[in-house]
């Protein structure tokens, strides 16, 4: 199967690449030429208009919840989500039931991913046996079977020497640890960012400090054994410090925002909208502005979905009760490029972090860039495009979203994967 993208704006700002009027062969699973002729023979031609056509994006934090919790999603659902957001990796967390600290369970995922077609989906084992922080998993096992990132996703490491050890393991295996930086005992029962909001609403807060608190710790013990650390979804502007400082002094660390944590504040949960309930919570527009600079200056290195889908049940309830997360798959490429859009972040800026970033935190080269006789995982995106958040038009089995209504700018027109059109956007939009 030949496919030919006709005038496209070929742009991989992570090789430098930008180029208009260019014409891209796809011939089966992989880039056969990015300066074919215009009238390269082909099966289909898809006509670009001068869209930019670039690496596949890659998302390093996703919950897929198959096993356990199909109510809220399964593999198959989750990788059509991602499709139509653009993405044809995604990085799954091991928050499944059982968890990804056994082999099995790896083997598990990797055949529902085969099932539901030719979006990569990459399994995250479990730091530590059952994400409960008491001893580590079986790293070498899982990392053979194909898990490419440790981490205990939500839950953070509370002992600080199996923490040393975990990146110590993974630092031999060559595989990196992502944590999430937490202090419990300063942000337990909190509900929300503690604040003026918080004590407005009369609900229990989580201070900054938690999360600053549980920056440091990892990255003195990250130091400490020259390994390499990813912090995963940051959302203060004290922990976007504490970064940049661990790199001047040549720290081997990377770091991750979520989409949501770059365009809305605690006021979000004014009117106790279990919607905008998040973890870690929604913070102050001080931090906002602090991750979207320092994902601007190269301090936060991507822009990771971290899709948590709930189910209504879950959500539609008190707000010290409900369930945290929101389903962000489809909507962070709009978020990123909107930021383009407000002159926050340069285009470049926006599709690196969402591409080739990713992929180096990985230490993969075979993901998240253009290049001949490499893979055919493409996304062609109309930056320009207008469009409104329809939750119940999502392609995940949730909808829960504090953005529903919310106007975006910029959408993925299509999306390829291994050579395989995944998402492709009907004339009306949908």
């Amino acid at each position: 199967m030949r496919t030919l993208f006709r005038n496209v704006r070929l742009f991989d700002p992570g090789a430098g690449v930008d180029g208009p009027g260019r014409h891209v062969l796809v011939l089966d699973d992989r880039i056969a030429s990015l300066d074919a002729p215009p009238d390269a023979a082909a099966e289909r031609v898809v006509e670009g208009a001068g869209a930019l056509l670039c690496p596949g994006l890659v998302d390093l934090r996703c919950h897929l919840c198959e096993p356990g919790r199909t109510d809220r999603e399964t593999v198959a659902t989750g990788v059509a989500s991602a499709a139509r957001g653009g993405f044809t990796t995604v990085v799954a967390m091991p928050t499944t039931d059982p968890t990804i600290d056994r082999v099995e369970v790896v083997e598990t995922i990797k055949t529902r991913a085969a099932e539901a077609g030719a979006t990569r989906v990459l399994p995250a084992g479990a730091m530590s046996e059952g994400r409960q922080g008491e001893r580590l998993a079986e790293m070498a096992k899982l990392r053979d079977a194909g898990c490419v990132l440790f981490t205990d996703a939500d839950l953070p490491v509370p002992d600080s020497q199996l923490l040393r050890y975990a990146l110590e393991t993974a630092g031999d295996l060559n595989v990196p640890v992502a944590t999430h930086a937490e202090d419990v005992a300063l942000s337990q029962g909190g509900v929300m960012h503690e604040g003026q909001c918080s004590i407005r609403l009369g609900l229990d807060g989580i201070p900054g400090a938690a999360e600053e608190v549980g920056v440091a710790r990892d990255l003195a013990v990250a130091e400490l054994t020259g390994a390499r650390l990813h912090i995963a979804h940051v959302s203060t502007a004290g922990a976007v410090e504490l970064i940049r400082q661990a790199k001047r002094r040549g720290a081997r660390v990377t770091a991750e925002v979520s989409p949501l944590h770059l365009c809305l504040t605690e006021a979000a949960v004014l009117g106790y909208d279990p919607a905008a309930k998040l973890f870690p919570p929604l913070r102050t527009r001080r931090d906002v502005n602090a991750v979207v600079d320092g994902l601007a200056d190269g301090t936060l290195d991507a822009v990771a979905s971290d899709h948590t889908p709930r189910t209504a049940l879950e959500k539609n309830r008190e707000f010290d009760r409900a369930e945290p997360g929101a389903v962000s798959l489809e909507t962070t490429l709009g978020v990123v490029l909107t930021l383009v859009a407000r002159r926050e972040l340069t285009l470049e800026r926006a599709v690196h972090v969402l591409t080739r970033a990713p992929a180096k935190v990985l230490g993969r080269n075979d993901i998240g860039r253009l290049t001949e006789g490499g893979h055919a995982d493409l996304v062609l995106i109309d930056p320009e495009a207008e469009w409104t958040v329809q939750p119940q038009a999502f392609g995940s089995r949730s909808t829960n979203t504090p953005l529903a209504g919310a106007e975006m700018r910029g959408r993925a027109r299509l999306t390829m994967a291994r050579g395989r059109v995944t998402h492709e956007m009907n004339h009306d939009g949908s």
